[in-house]
């Protein structure tokens, strides 16, 4: 009775010790440690031409970059088996507009929606933005089609780059009375960890 009592008590106290000495491990190995992911379009440039709409700020042509800030430990304001949503990510960029040509246009947003889908064949990258463009109020979305396992998860996490054109990548820019829907022609979609 004494030997098995010890032998129990042996058990117990291996496997508290092995507990705690898995967990920090794990935890500081999760990307839910709060890690910022930069969501980056780079060397954007839009197609000469829009997909529809009249284009009143003459961004066809033009170049742009983007860049949406999330932390992986984000909880999605609604999500599915496949998809997420996640609110309030904030953003900075530039374009460029034919009607101010050779100047930068700064805009910036704290009021990022990004809305992540993870599919067999295709992944989902949506993001919805409130912004002023030369003090024009816009709500600005943009719509980007990656191959599928591009994201393993719908999380705010890192993945590959993917090079944007106009078979995978609009933008849409619209005020209370008008649209118009830009197809991009070049550039690439980042997701790297800060």
């Amino acid at each position: 009775m004494l030997n098995i009592r010890k032998m129990l008590s042996l058990t117990i106290a291996a496997a508290v010790i092995s507990s705690g000495a898995i967990v920090p491990r794990l935890a500081a190995a999760t990307p839910d440690s709060g890690t910022n992911v930069t969501f980056a379009v780079t060397a954007g440039t839009f197609a000469a031409a829009p997909v529809s709409g009249a284009d009143s700020l003459k961004l066809a042509g033009q170049q742009f970059a983007i860049s949406v800030v999330g932390n992986s430990s984000m909880v999605p304001a609604k999500h599915g088996r496949n998809w997420a949503i996640f609110n309030s990510l904030t953003m900075k960029g530039t374009v460029y507009s034919q009607l101010v040509p050779g100047t930068a246009i700064p805009i910036a947003s704290k009021a990022v929606t990004l809305q992540q889908t993870a599919g067999a064949t295709a992944d989902k990258f949506t993001c919805t933005f409130p912004v002023k463009v030369l003090g024009i109020a816009l709500t600005v979305t943009a719509n980007i089609t990656l191959p599928g396992g591009t994201m393993v998860k719908p999380l705010i996490r890192p993945f590959p780059s993917v090079t944007l054109d106009p078979t995978n990548a609009t933008v849409t820019y619209a005020n209370t009375t008008a649209a118009t829907v830009l197809a991009v022609q070049t550039g690439t979609l980042t997701a790297t960890a800060q």
